[in-house]
C-alpha cells in the first residue's frame, strides 16, 4: 500500500515537472521570437520603411540600387537605414574607408550574405570571412600583385577597345537615328575582358552582331536570382521555394548547373592541352599546383589553414608551409 502511494506520488512529482518544463519551453520559445521581430521592426512607419515595404519605389525607379542612390543623394550623412531589414547603407567616404580598411575585421559580410550568394559563389573570396578570406586573398595578391599580370591585363583591354568597341561605336555613329544602349554595351566590354583576362576564353560579346554567349546569360541570370533572394519578407519563402525546386529557385538552379558545366568543361579542356604558357589567371593557379595525380599537397599545420581546397596551399609561397608527398603506386 505504501509502495503505491510513493508510486503514485512520485508520477505526480514527473507529471508536474514535465508539465513546468514544457510550459516554460514554449514560453521562452514565444518570448525569443518576441524579441528578434522586436529588433527587426516589422511595423516602422518611417518613409524609407514604408516604401520598401509596400513596394512603392517601384513607381519612379527600376531597380533597388538605383533606388539607394536617389535616397543617399537626399541625405545630408550620405547615409540611409532601413529598418525593417536591419541595413545600413552608406555611401559616405569615410564610413567606407572606415569599414574597408581601419576596422575592415570588424565588418564580416555575416552568414545572412553569405547564404544568399552561397549556391551561386560557394565559398570564393567573395563570399568568406575571417580565415578562409584571408588564406584566398593571399593566394590571389601574390598572382595580381605580379608586372607580367598587369601587362597582360592592360594588352587584353587594348585589343579590345581597338579591335572591337572603337569598331563597335564608329558603325554605329553611322546611323544616328537608330536607339544604342551603351550600358549594355559597356557591360559586353567588361565581360569579355574579365573572361579573357580570368580564364583565357573570349566570348565575343561585343562583337558586331553583339551576340550573347550562352555562358553570359546564364551567368548573368544566376546574379540577378541570387540577389532577389535578398528581396524577400523572409530566408523560409526561397529556401522553402529552392527545396521544392519551384519559380525562380528552379531556375538558378539550372543557370547555376550550366555555369558550373561550362567551368568543369573549360578546367578539363586546359589540363588536356596544358596550361604551362597561358597568361591568364585560372592557367597560373593551376601552374602553381603540381602534378595532383602524382603527388599528395597538403597543409603542414592544418590547425592553421582553412578546410576547403587543401591542394591550392601550394600557391601559397612564402606563406602557409605545405608537405608535398608522391602518391604510392
Amino acid at each position: 500500500m505504501e509502495f503505491e502511494e510513493a508510486s503514485l506520488c512520485i508520477q505526480s512529482i514527473s507529471t508536474v515537472f514535465c508539465f513546468l518544463f514544457f510550459s516554460f519551453t514554449v514560453l521562452f520559445s514565444l518570448f525569443s521570437l518576441f524579441i528578434f521581430v522586436l529588433r527587426l521592426k516589422p511595423w516602422c512607419n518611417c518613409d524609407v520603411c514604408g516604401s520598401y515595404l509596400k513596394s512603392s519605389w517601384l513607381k519612379d525607379f527600376d531597380n533597388l540600387c538605383d533606388w539607394y542612390t536617389h535616397l543617399l543623394a537626399k541625405s545630408k550623412t550620405w547615409t540611409i537605414h532601413l529598418h525593417v531589414l536591419g541595413n545600413i547603407v552608406t555611401a559616405n567616404p569615410e564610413n567606407v574607408e572606415y569599414v574597408l580598411k581601419t576596422r575592415f575585421d570588424n565588418y564580416p559580410k555575416g552568414k545572412p550574405f553569405s547564404v544568399l550568394l552561397g549556391d551561386l559563389l560557394g565559398r570564393g573570396i567573395f563570399n568568406v570571412d575571417g580565415d578562409s578570406w584571408k588564406f584566398q586573398r593571399k593566394m590571389a595578391s601574390f598572382e595580381l600583385g605580379s608586372v607580367s599580370i598587369r601587362s597582360y591585363a592592360f594588352e587584353i583591354v587594348s585589343t579590345e577597345i581597338r579591335s572591337r568597341l572603337i569598331p563597335l561605336l564608329s558603325s554605329v555613329a553611322d546611323h544616328q537615328d537608330k536607339a544604342f544602349d551603351l550600358q549594355d554595351v559597356f557591360r559586353r566590354f567588361s565581360f569579355d575582358s574579365i573572361c579573357k583576362f580570368s580564364f583565357g576564353l573570349d566570348p565575343g560579346c561585343l562583337k558586331l552582331n553583339l551576340p550573347m554567349s550562352e555562358f553570359a546569360v546564364a551567368f548573368d541570370l544566376a546574379s540577378k536570382l541570387s540577389a532577389e533572394r535578398a528581396l524577400s519578407p523572409s530566408q523560409m519563402i526561397w529556401k522553402i521555394k529552392r527545396f521544392l525546386n519551384l519559380g525562380s529557385e528552379k531556375k538558378l538552379k539550372e543557370a547555376i548547373k550550366l555555369v558550373n558545366e561550362l567551368a568543369e568543361n573549360l578546367i578539363r579542356h586546359r589540363r588536356q592541352i596544358g596550361f604551362s604558357d597561358k597568361k591568364d589567371l585560372l592557367s597560373r593557379f593551376m601552374g602553381s599546383i603540381n602534378d595532383e595525380n602524382r603527388f599528395n599537397i597538403r597543409v603542414a599545420d592544418p590547425n592553421k589553414a582553412p578546410r576547403f581546397a587543401p591542394g591550392l596551399t601550394a600557391t601559397v609561397r612564402g606563406g602557409l608551409p605545405v608537405v608535398v608527398q608522391e602518391r604510392r603506386r
